[in-house]
């Protein structure tokens, strides 16, 4: 410890304070290493996240020579030693003095920390104060006396919110943000895993295996950052729901891949759900009235009647056209989501 303890309430203030700034993830994760390098003293820092996917942490900000932990986190049974020492799971943070196995017996020491010089640390696992593993904080010194079990209680008093500074669901609740009302909402990770979005419900439409997260996801593997589309309302007729979908994948970090949200339809232009079907269809290919009718079960004088009505309210003379407006404005009704209803 550098000087006398610090005052820990006040101490979390700070980091909460970094938890809630504008800045990137990764400067944010910088501000929280050189923070606890006042308050005490290691020769070589590290914090990262996990993806639980691949089985890997990956950092975000490091200070000091980390050069051999980041050895060890590069190979790929890292993350098994990692989970047979407990460090995956909600714990208090650990001194490597504290570590059951002689450090001789770990990789991670006996390979890379100890030929370094380092002879002491703590690892914390990072748990966000909602209860979500985040990534996990290394501290390392070439001194056996630090960090001390002085500096364990600090460390331990602020991991919650240090894992809150460096939770990226916060950032993509921020991004979220410029979708209007919405009403329910949740993260998507890359292998299909449905997570919470901060400050805002799930929904049973949301739910792991809906029709729709698949379409929202399948949209964007297609089209890029953004998509917009309607899906009825489960058990009443006519009712709809606007849902939004953003890319918030960042490939080079983590497991998180998109945010999708449910808000009121908004304006539909006086279409109804058969016309929004029709666009769904001709916005994935399917054209010509007899294609429509098969798809849709229904009479090509319906479809002829619905394409009018269409392009009436889009306000073209032209199908192709319609369809684009149709796509842009999210005035459709894609055929992958009837299984939601």
């Amino acid at each position: 410890m550098s000087g006398r303890e610090p005052e820990l309430p006040g101490l979390r203030l700070e980091f909460a304070g970094i938890a809630a700034s504008p800045a990137s993830v990764e400067e944010r994760a910088a501000e929280v290493l050189q923070r606890l390098g006042r308050v005490m003293a290691f020769d070589a820092g590290w914090l990262a996240v996990r993806d639980p996917e691949r089985h890997m942490h990956i950092p975000l900000a490091t200070t000091g020579a980390v050069a051999p932990l980041e050895d060890y986190f590069g190979r790929p049974d890292a993350d098994e030693e990692v989970e047979r020492l407990g460090l995956n799971r909600r714990r208090p943070p650990m001194l490597a003095s504290e570590i059951p196995d002689p450090l001789s017996e770990v990789r991670a020491w006996a390979d890379h920390l100890l030929p370094a010089g380092f002879r002491q640390g703590v690892a914390a696992p990072l748990f966000t104060t909602d209860g979500r593993h985040i990534g996990a904080l290394g501290l390392l010194s070439a001194d056996p006396s630090r960090p001390s079990r002085a500096d364990l209680r600090v460390i331990a008093a602020v991991t919650g919110v240090i894992a809150d500074a460096v939770d990226r669901t916060q950032d993509i609740a921020e991004i979220a943000r410029i979708v209007g009302r919405a009403s329910a909402g949740v993260v998507l990770t890359r292998g299909g895993d449905v997570l919470p979005l901060p400050g805002l419900p799930d929904d049973r439409l949301l739910a792991p295996g809906s029709p729709i997260l698949t379409v929202a996801a399948d949209e964007l593997a297609d089209d890029g950052a953004y998509t917009s589309f309607l899906a009825p309302t489960p058990g009443v007729d006519g009712e709809l729901v606007r849902v939004s979908a953003l890319d918030v994948a960042r490939r080079d970090l983590d497991h998180l891949s998109a945010a999708v949200l449910l808000s009121a339809p908004g304006g539909v232009r006086g279409l109804t759900v058969l016309d929004l079907r029709v666009l769904g269809l001709l916005v994935e290919g399917v054209t010509g009235t007899p294609a429509l009718g098969r798809a849709l079960q229904v009479g090509r004088e319906v479809v002829a009647v619905s394409l009018e009505r269409s392009l009436t309210a889009l306000g073209s003379s032209d199908l192709t056209a319609a369809t684009v407006r149709a796509l842009r404005g999210g005035l459709r009704i894609p055929p992958g989501v009837t299984g939601a209803t």
